[in-house]
């Protein structure tokens, strides 16, 4: 099954009923991806391996999922997983410890 969202999703703001909420938060988790790491308590960078996102790197949250975007100057949605890895191995980016 693919990933299911092309575009960030924040969950606990979003909650409107739990027959819909429920299945497509823990497709989230199951479908289209692989885990790649975390960098803090519930916090985790995921891979997306199939549907429209394939190849991107995703931030999955605490109440929120959202497309990585890149930590350079001027901030490029459309990264790809070397994008990613690069600020990784660089300790660039938001999630790093300053």
């Amino acid at each position: 099954m693919p990933f299911p969202l092309e575009e960030e999703w924040q969950w606990e703001y979003d909650y409107y009923d739990h027959d819909e909420h429920s299945p497509l938060l823990h497709s989230i988790y199951r479908h289209g991806s692989i885990l790649l790491g975390s960098s803090r308590d519930c916090e985790f960078w995921i891979l997306i391996v199939t549907g429209p996102q394939r190849g991107r790197v995703w931030w999955l949250g605490d109440g929120c999922v959202a497309p990585f975007v890149d930590a350079g100057a001027e901030a490029e949605p459309e990264v790809d997983f070397v994008a990613w890895l690069q600020d990784w191995q660089a300790d660039r980016g938001w999630w790093c410890q300053q």
